[in-house]
């Protein structure tokens, strides 16, 4: 039986963690909490940038609503999101949701040098992280902020199972703009520190990125690569960690 959300949301609201909640960190646009109940849930209120993006809301729909429509998108495309188990709107107007908590680990947890049972099995999930990445580009899906940490991961039977979180800024395009290529491949490797994931490492993702991309000829991912690299160094985040 599916837990009854609505007593413990009311709580939530007020800043009051009911039974088996806890509070858990986000941006100041967000408050998240999670239940550690059955079914494990995680509950997100989106809190309003200003004024004018309550006004905006109105006439484009809220980061909620935009959060569901792009889960949608991304399920019909093959592609797995949280379960929602409840959503709607706050005393305060703010709209919230309510959704399953997926698996309990993300990409880094298991990409990592240290975290692979062997350096053959590490490369097969970076193979099909790298693959699901292009895939995802490939059916028109760009992430909002595709950071390692916004995919979960699990694995299945040696197979490895993602599952794409915080999506309330994805788009979707009938051709992904280079830019937004771009910008995806940035977010991914900001921050990844070369003893973690290494140079060869970043490579071979570009090769199998691409092979389920198709998009790019042996040149034009060699140019993408050069691009994607200086955009990090300039912001002075290239395998910092």
């Amino acid at each position: 039986m599916q837990h009854d959300f609505q007593a413990d949301i009311e709580k939530l609201e007020e800043g009051v963690l009911p039974e088996n909640w806890e509070w858990v960190g986000s941006s100041k646009l967000a408050k998240v909490a999670k239940f550690n109940g059955q079914p494990v849930s995680y509950y997100k209120e989106f809190m309003p940038k200003s004024r004018l993006d309550v006004l905006k809301s109105k006439i484009l729909g809220s980061r909620c609503e935009h959060w569901i429509k792009q889960a949608e998108i991304s399920s019909q495309n093959g592609f797995a999101v949280p379960e929602v188990l409840s959503t709607g709107s706050l005393k305060n107007k703010n709209p919230y949701l309510v959704t399953a908590a997926g698996p309990s680990k993300a990409v880094p947890d298991y990409l990592y040098k240290h975290n692979a049972p062997s350096e053959t099995v590490r490369r097969e999930w970076l193979k099909s992280f790298a693959q699901y990445v292009g895939k995802m580009h490939k059916a028109g899906i760009v992430h909002g902020d595709l950071r390692a940490g916004n995919i979960l991961m699990s694995v299945e039977n040696g197979k490895p199972e993602f599952v794409m979180i915080d999506i309330e800024r994805n788009s979707y395009h009938k051709e992904v703009p280079l830019r937004l290529v771009k910008k995806n491949l940035v977010q991914l490797i900001k921050r990844l520190p070369f003893h973690f994931v290494s140079a060869t490492d970043r490579m071979r993702f570009l090769k199998y990125y691409n092979i389920a991309y198709g998009r790019f000829s042996k040149e034009e991912l060699k140019r993408l690569g050069y691009d994607v690299i200086k955009l990090v160094k300039k912001q002075n985040l290239w395998g910092e960690g």
